[in-house]
């Protein structure tokens, strides 16, 4: 026994010094007086697997295995010869075979998970991890791997954590840095603003760093900070479309309209905003040109159409023919307001024309400023045949007539933020000599199963089949109550008084600060004071409510 074990810490040291030869010369001789030694075998598997030889090097693992089952390090080497054969599920079934016989190791948990992770099981996956960080806590690639697993399982609050973590565990700036982006996915900007000033200041020279510090800020309305952020990640890589689209919104939310928007036009190169069609007409470059055709075309959310089509009437009037490519949607109700030329649906292809634009590039290329924001209103108006459905049905309701909506697209990720539920406004439901009319379509009519108005109210919810009728309905309301959603941007359009309930961070097109809006002059905006609590501007707006004594339209 002590001249094999001789044989093999001289194998061992020949392997260290780059010796293969030799330190397979000195194993197979150690071997042959203890065939079962399973470090030999182990060190003819690394010689195997050094040597391309990964087939070699499993049957290698695999005797070393059998001579020493109680060692994972043995089983975490047979596996991943297996892997490097193509043999991923193999591997899988002998880690789960170490498991069970007791054979276990935090590297061994992490491997196992990293396979199940491959096979997309990621529920297994986040298991393994969390067994291995049981066992370790300290386990660093366990805690990466998990952080990234839960980020594509879609969990974004338990991804920013185990990101979180991480960065503890790591120190680093790079750490650091993954930890903000994953907090401001989940929309935890405080948190994520200072994570990225832990990045920033330990890597000062990555540019990413500063650009996400810049969107922390901006979700919640730190112009100062947000632009210098914005502009230092721009000096660090001045071909940083995210930053400058970030940049753009920001100065947009400041009302600098005019410089903010030629900033946002470098989101048409980030894969977020690709349009899912090629349009393969030239784009539009601002120049009006009578008797030629602009497509106007929308892709992304409802407001932004109905915002902007205000533009397309004033291209018409200058001679230009405008015709318009969008979610089906929309389209009775553009038809009847007599904004385009032509206009069909996202399904088909779009109406002929010479030049093309998405619809949120013409703030940029008609060269708006705050103090030219076209405003006139109503731009928009419901089809004859539904006002007068609509008047009917809603006529013989009792006193102030307030539309309803509390809950946005679940489509964009910050609805969670925007968006406050029907509980936080139950106590605009309760306002004496208010009728209720819920306006609410889609994923918040879950919160109907929960919560019931406290007062009289009418849903129409299932009876709104698209945005013509819902602006017949509107039209029939004395005011509409909603956070950013496309029902604001349609009642704002119509030129019904409008009382828009937002978050702390709400979107640019609301400015920051103001009470009103230079887009939508019937609007009132009730703003959160602190982030998440929409106790107070709920309040104030039901104080509001309950001044208006008599139906706003029966007023002289």
């Amino acid at each position: 026994m002590t001249e094999a074990m001789e044989f093999l810490r001289a194998g061992a040291a020949a392997l260290q010094r780059g010796d293969r030869a030799g330190a397979e010369r000195r194993v197979v001789r150690a071997l042959a007086l203890v065939p079962g030694h399973g470090e030999g075998w182990n060190i003819l598997g690394v010689l195997a697997v050094s040597a391309g030889d990964p087939a070699g090097g499993e049957a290698r693992f695999r005797r070393a295995s059998a001579c020493a089952p109680e060692n994972p390090a043995y089983a975490r080497s047979q596996a991943e010869c297996l892997k490097r054969q193509g043999r991923a599920d193999r591997a899988a079934a002998l880690l789960a075979g170490a498991v069970r016989c007791g054979v276990l190791s935090p590297d061994l948990a992490c491997d196992l998970g990293d396979l199940r992770l491959h096979t997309r099981d990621i529920g297994a996956a986040t298991v393994l991890y969390r067994l291995a960080l049981v066992l370790a806590p300290g386990h660093v690639r366990s805690q990466n791997n998990m952080a990234e697993a839960l980020g594509k399982a879609e969990r974004p609050d338990a991804a920013a954590d185990a990101f979180a973590r991480l960065a503890v565990l790591r120190g680093t700036g790079a750490a650091w840095g993954a930890a903000g982006a994953a907090l401001l996915a989940a929309w935890r900007q405080d948190e994520a603003r200072a994570a990225l000033r832990r990045a920033a200041a330990l890597d000062p020279s990555t540019a990413e760093h500063w650009a996400n510090l810049g969107f922390a800020g901006l979700g919640r309305h730190a112009v100062a900070l947000a632009e210098a952020a914005f502009d230092r990640a721009l000096r660090l890589s001045p071909g940083m479309d995210t930053a400058r689209a970030g940049r753009g919104t920001l100065r947009m939310l400041a009302g600098r309209l005019r410089d903010g928007a030629a900033d946002y036009e470098a989101r048409l190169s980030l894969p977020t905003f690709t349009p899912p069609r090629f349009y393969s007409r030239p784009v539009w470059d601002g120049r009006v040109q009578p008797g030629r055709t602009l497509l106007i075309h929308a892709d992304r959310g409802y407001g932004d159409a109905i915002q902007f089509i205000r533009y397309a009437p004033l291209l018409r009037a200058q001679g230009m023919r405008v015709v318009f490519h969008g979610p089906e949607g929309l389209l009775d109700l553009f038809r009847a307001s007599e904004l385009v030329d032509d206009l069909s649906g996202l399904d088909g292809p779009p109406p002929a024309h010479d030049v093309q634009i998405p619809i949120m590039s013409l703030i940029h290329r008609m060269g708006t400023d705050l103090d030219s924001v076209p405003a006139a209103v109503p731009y928009l108006r419901a089809p004859d045949t539904a006002v007068r459905r609509w008047a009917d049905r809603l006529g013989g309701l009792t006193g102030v007539k307030a539309g309803l909506v509390w809950h946005g697209s679940v489509a964009f990720p910050y609805h969670h933020q925007r968006s406050p539920g029907l509980e936080a406004v139950l106590p605009l439901t309760g306002v004496s000599g208010v009728t209720t009319v819920l306006l609410q379509v889609a994923n918040g009519r879950a919160d109907l199963e929960r919560h019931t108005p406290l007062g009289p109210f009418l849903d129409l919810g299932t009876q709104l089949r698209d945005f013509a009728d819902t602006a017949a309905a509107i039209q029939a309301l004395d005011i509409v109550i909603s956070p950013c959603t496309a029902v604001a941007h349609l009642a704002g359009a119509l030129g019904k008084p409008v009382a828009v309930l937002l978050d702390q961070g709400a979107e640019w097109r609301w400015m920051c600060g103001r009470v009103d809006s230079p887009w939508y002059p019937t609007a009132r905006l009730y703003r959160q004071a602190v982030f998440g609590d929409w106790t107070e501007p709920v309040e104030r707006l039901r104080r509001d409510l309950a001044a208006l004594k008599e139906p706003l339209q029966d007023r002289p």
